[in-house]
Order: C-alpha cells, then sequence, then structure tokens
C-alpha cells in the first residue's frame, strides 16, 4: 500500500507499494516506479554457515555479561572507526570464525571453537577492513609524494600567483571569501610549501 502525503512545497509525496510496484525517489526528489523483485536467497551451504555463525556472534553479544567488556568493545569501535561497539565486536567474531576456518578446514570444528564461552574475544581486523586501511594508507603516501614534487610546488605557486595578480583575494564567490593575506604567505613560506 502506497502512503501518499503534501509536501512542504505543496506537491504530492508519495511512497511504498502499488501493486507488483515500488515507489522510490532520486537524490533530485523525483519520483519513479520501480517493479519489485524479492531478493535473491540461494540459501548455499556457505551462506548459511555465514548466517549459523553471525546468529553465534549475536548470541555472544547478548551474554557478554561485564559491562567493561561492552566498554572495550566500543572504545575499540571508536578506534577503528565503527559505529558502534556491537558492529565491532560482531566484526572480529566473524573475522575469527573465518580464520579458524581456514584453518581447521571444518565447519564444525571451527563453530564449536567460537562457541566455547571460555573463549575471550579481542579485537581482530576482518580482511576488508584491513584492504580499506591499506588503501587508504597507500593514498596518503601518495598525496604526500605528490606534495614534495616539483610539479605540486610550480601549480602552487602560479595559482598563488595568478591569486595574487587578478585580485582575486577581492572577490566573494559562491558567498565564500578566499583570502591570501601577507600572514599565510609568510606561513606557507615557514612550512616550506612555495618559496615566491
Amino acid at each position: 500500500m502506497a502512503i501518499l502525503l503534501e509536501g512542504s512545497d505543496g506537491a504530492p509525496v508519495m511512497w511504498g507499494r502499488i501493486g507488483e510496484f515500488l515507489v522510490q525517489r532520486t537524490k533530485s526528489g523525483k519520483m519513479y516506479l520501480k517493479k519489485y523483485s524479492p531478493p535473491a536467497n540461494p540459501r548455499s551451504p556457505a551462506q548459511q554457515r555465514n548466517r549459523t555463525a553471525f546468529r553465534e556472534g549475536l548470541s555472544r553479544w547478548r551474554n557478554l555479561e561485564s559491562l567493561s567488556r561492552k566498554d572495550y568493545w566500543t572504545d575499540i569501535a571508536k578506534s577503528y572507526g565503527f559505529r558502534d561497539g556491537y558492529r565491532a565486536f560482531l566484526s572480529s567474531f566473524m573475522a575469527l570464525y573465518h580464520r579458524k576456518l581456514q584453518e581447521l578446514a571444518s565447519d564444525e570444528a571451527a563453530l564449536a571453537l567460537v562457541r566455547d564461552p571460555g573463549l575471550i574475544l579481542y579485537y581482530e581486523a576482518s580482511a576488508s577492513h584491513i584492504q580499506a586501511q591499506q588503501k587508504n594508507e597507500e593514498l596518503i603516501t601518495a598525496v604526500f609524494e605528490y606534495r614534495k614534487s616539483k610539479d605540486f610546488l610550480e601549480t602552487l605557486q602560479s595559482t598563488i600567483r595568478y591569486m595574487k595578480e587578478t585580485s582575486y583575494s577581492l572577490k566573494i564567490r559562491y558567498g565564500l571569501l578566499p583570502r591570501l593575506d601577507g600572514f599565510a604567505v609568510t606561513e606557507c613560506e615557514r612550512l616550506g610549501i612555495l618559496k615566491l
């Protein structure tokens, strides 16, 4: 069933389902209909193993007894960019499960190991998390290397010269006032970013 309301601009706003169609919106706010297609659920053995392990992780999270353990996971979440401790815990739990699954080559043995109530779980980065961190580090390194290059310094110097010559610092664009005053030039020279 679709819901029809009046928007702030007086235009109708609708969302939901109309028969076999879904009402969707673009980023610009335009509405369109899309035929509903149920999500694929192949129930493959690998998918079922993953779901079972995830269920175990949820059970472990609910059974965490001490608040200090939950505080530990909240701190981990803040350190590694997770939304909350719950997601950090589940990410580590699934990373441990997958690592044990590869080591033991048996689903039952890996599940038995992670089900062990005596097992104390600490943060373990998942493969995708490690890849994302490595990619970010490579990008940061590349940016700093580029900033050391002559090409970057020449481009920066010519841009600043152009801004000075055209009095760009006095023009307002899009409600912003870019300024290149004496202090900024002195700071750039002190940092070695540019030499005019």
